[in-house]
């Protein structure tokens, strides 16, 4: 059976989505003041950073939940790899994002875009790894649809 993945706090999921959704609504608010708005955005990737890097650790490494997922579930050793690429993706994206707005570049409509879609990657980053783990429980206790 596969064990450790009840609850997203297994994962760290749970402030990684916190982070996540402070990150959206960052970007949603009002940017008439330019340097303050930018400073919020920069905080919010910061711990957005913060809490990813825990999600890695949490869930990377021989004593990662990936690797329990994998110990239980062999199949499924590809879409987990293929989380773990995500990782460095992602990863990526963060840096990349926090030094332009450190750097006080680009404008703000490209900072929200990029931002947007960092966002995106980041649920559909979650989407997928609820449905390995779905898929785990799913074989490991019969289920099917």
């Amino acid at each position: 059976m596969v064990t450790g993945f009840g609850e997203e706090t297994a994962t760290g999921w749970h402030p990684l989505l916190n982070g996540t959704h402070e990150l959206a609504r960052a970007i949603a608010d009002p940017a008439h003041d330019g340097p303050a708005w930018r400073e919020h955005v920069a905080s919010q990737l910061r711990g957005l950073r913060g809490a990813f890097d825990e999600h890695m650790q949490a869930t990377e490494g021989p004593a990662g939940h990936y690797a329990a997922l994998v110990d239980n579930s062999p199949r499924l050793a590809s879409g987990v790899d293929g989380l773990v690429r995500e990782h460095a993706a992602v990863l990526d994206r963060i840096r990349a994002l926090q030094e332009h707005v450190d750097a006080d570049r680009p404008g703000t409509d490209e900072i929200r875009a990029w931002a947007r879609l960092l966002v995106h990657e980041l649920f559909a980053h979650r989407q997928r790894g609820a449905d390995l783990v779905l898929e785990a429980y799913q074989t490991d206790i019969g289920g099917s649809d």
